[in-house]
């Protein structure tokens, strides 16, 4: 299978490497070139410097015998264009675009787009690969682009043995919660320590999650 992925950040390296992974041919797309030799240095010659949402770079990178085009850039706007400029303009047979805003998805298969997936799904898989195996995280998306994150901090995470004024949250974090391992809420106070399998709730903007689950559940 052929894909052509528009975007080269993080989500974008996340799936070429898993698309090379199981043996697909994939051309990535950026228009940074510092990103651009990131990728060409971990996955080989696969990247080209340009802009995703111009149909003429589309063209030259095969998009039209693509079977599958995803746009994975920051911006819903940008990956909405990419792929419809894909399917009606270059019929490329499927087109999958990923997501920032939940409230967007809806909105993107009215639009025509096969396929959507949410960023921060894609970058909780990544993350869980990075931390212990034993860390049990829980999503939920809510309105304004706003997620709902339930983790468990694991007992080597730079969290641990801190309180809560000690931890580098995100500047828009909204705790929610801190129960125990034994089930027991605990104050949301600055003084407040964080312990080993303490279940942290909180409110965190899609873009901003990532950032706080590293800074709770980070290794040391």
């Amino acid at each position: 299978m052929y894909v052509v992925v528009v975007g080269g950040g993080r989500i974008g390296a996340h799936l070429a490497q898993a698309l090379l992974n199981a043996g697909h041919e994939v051309t990535v797309v950026e228009r940074a070139p510092a990103k651009v030799q990131a990728l060409t240095k971990a996955l080989g010659n696969i990247a080209i410097l340009g802009d995703g949402a111009e149909a003429e770079v589309l063209r030259e990178v095969g998009a039209e015998r693509a079977d599958l085009v995803i746009a994975t850039t920051g911006s819903d706007e940008v990956n909405l264009a990419v792929c419809q400029m894909a399917k009606h303009l270059l019929h490329t047979k499927r087109t999958l675009a990923v997501v920032n805003n939940p409230e967007n998805e809806d909105l993107f298969h009215m639009l025509g787009v096969d396929d959507t997936i949410s960023a921060t799904r894609i970058l909780m898989a990544e993350i869980e690969k990075e931390v212990p195996a034993h860390l049990t995280i829980q999503v939920m998306p809510v309105r304004g682009g706003l997620e709902v994150i339930a983790v468990e901090v694991p007992a080597e995470s730079v969290s641990a043995g801190r309180t809560l004024k000690e931890l580098h949250l995100p500047p828009t974090t909204h705790l929610a919660a801190i129960v125990s391992r034994e089930g027991h809420p605990k104050p949301l106070q600055p003084d407040t320590p964080i312990e080993a399998y303490d279940q942290v709730v909180a409110v965190v903007h899609q873009d901003k999650a990532e950032a706080f689950l590293e800074a709770l559940a980070g290794e040391r």
